[in-house]
């Protein structure tokens, strides 16, 4: 593990010629050595007991590797080849990854809020730096302030465990299993506690800065905010609920319900947006939130489905970013209105939007049909009532997903559009990375009963 970290300070340092060629295939080549470290459980004893890595945290670590290298793939021709700072772009690149992965593998309290913190720090330089539109600096404002307003009661709560557990290493506190200690926790603290992971995650009516930060993003900011960035929140949530017991505590109706409705809202909101990229962004709060309700209803389903909910969403939202991008990149313009017909002149790219636009409705043969699956089931045990907002967030969902394909796909072909529309090997590759995950780990589902084995 030390030797890891140690090789990407190496390659945060080095600057020659094919230094992006080289944190390129470092980051690729990361998500596969990554693998072997899935089923090890000893890196606490390794790095003197700040850090761990089980199955959990190993899958999310895989995630943020190749999501890292495929930003980099994504941003070729709008950095590299524009030549836009792109050794500064991929230093950001390397480091948002490095700072992620060891929030990821942090069983130190202290540790685990710090990185968690310090996250921010690239992604507002990524989205200042190589946004689009003036309005950038106000969207990195937005995303600062809900994150660090929230994540003040979480410092402040954190210290307070640690103190009464007498401890903050998270394993020990896991092992001891003193589930009698949080008895006299009120809300108030237990709202502290994931204040700021339902700001990240986002849960909605803390979302607003969400859909700003993604239309401002460029291209990587986007695809690493989707993919990655919003895991932080569910990873937290999780890790947190089983560490400290919180979900033996306090009963979560009010949440769900909320998180559901949310989706429903959001969801409505989707089939009236005209913004490709802010399209996307809300459909990414309301499968966050069918995520989050999935996991507070105490079922080991509702846990797995949120699991799988959270890497099968990194993949397909990314990769809805990078479509979006390419049309941008092509027409200077991300309004639904101004696209059409666009089956007539490029019908590879038309193959792609309908594979990703069905795995984001939920369709076989994607994961995330798997998981809607297990967290729609989890929450129709925990409460039957709660059918009705799963059938209107099943509807809606294919409703602006339908939208999105025919608004792109369909129609007259507008006059501006010329023999520009043709694509290179690099962008199929980049689609093809993002979807073959999503269809090769249904091969594997099995895995998921490892990560919460108890």
């Amino acid at each position: 593990m030390m030797s890891v970290i140690f090789s990407f300070l190496g390659l945060l340092l080095l600057n020659f010629k094919f230094i992006w060629e080289m944190r390129f295939w470092c980051l690729m080549l990361m998500s596969f050595f990554s693998l072997k470290f899935l089923n090890l459980e000893v890196w606490g004893e390794v790095c003197m007991g700040y850090f761990y890595c089980d199955n959990m945290s190993g899958i999310l670590m895989n995630l943020t590797f190749w999501v890292g290298g495929l930003m980099m793939l994504a941003s070729n021709y709008s950095v590299k080849f524009m030549n836009n700072k792109s050794l500064n772009f991929s230093f950001i690149v390397v480091m948002l990854c490095v700072l992620v992965v060891l929030f990821f593998i942090s069983c130190h309290i202290m540790y685990f809020y710090i990185f968690f913190e310090v996250s921010l720090i690239p992604t507002l330089m990524l989205i200042i730096g190589w946004g689009y539109q003036p309005e950038r600096l106000q969207a990195g404002m937005y995303m600062m302030l809900y994150t660090i307003t929230a994540s003040l009661p979480l410092l402040v709560s954190l210290i307070m465990l640690g103190y009464m557990y007498k401890s903050y290493n998270m394993v020990l506190i896991n092992y001891l299993n003193c589930i009698e200690v949080l008895y006299g926790v009120n809300i108030l603290w237990f709202l502290g506690i994931m204040g700021a992971f339902l700001v990240k995650l986002p849960m909605f009516s803390v979302h607003l800065w969400l859909p700003k930060a993604h239309v401002e993003a460029p291209i990587a900011g986007s695809m690493i905010l989707a993919g990655v960035l919003l895991k932080l929140g569910g990873y937290g949530i999780l890790r947190l609920l089983s560490v400290f017991f919180l979900n033996d505590v306090f009963s979560s109706k009010i949440l769900i319900v909320s998180c559901l409705w949310g989706g429903v809202i959001t969801a409505v909101i989707c089939v009236g947006q005209s913004d490709v990229k802010s399209l996307i962004a809300y459909s990414s709060v309301g499968h966050m939130g069918v995520m989050l309700a999935g996991s507070l209803t105490k079922f080991m389903w509702g846990w797995e489905g949120a699991m799988l909910m959270m890497v099968s969403h990194g993949f397909c939202s990314s990769g809805l970013f990078c479509l979006a991008n390419l049309i941008y990149e092509k027409f200077k313009s991300r309004s639904l209105y101004f696209y059409g017909g666009m089956l007539n002149v490029n019908s590879i790219m038309c193959l792609w939007w309908f594979l990703f636009c069905i795995g984001n409705m939920g369709a076989p043969p994607n994961i995330n049909l798997i998981s809607e699956v297990m967290l729609f089931c989890s929450m129709y045990i925990y409460s039957s009532m709660l059918v009705v907002i799963i059938l209107l967030m099943v509807f809606m969902g294919g409703l602006y997903n339908l939208i999105m394909f025919i608004s792109t796909q369909h129609g007259g072909i507008m006059n501006y559009m010329n023999s520009n529309c043709v694509n290179n090997c690099s962008e199929y590759l980049l689609l093809f990375l993002h979807f073959y995950p999503m269809l090769v780990f249904i091969l594997n589902i099995g895995y998921l009963n490892k990560i919460f084995l108890v």
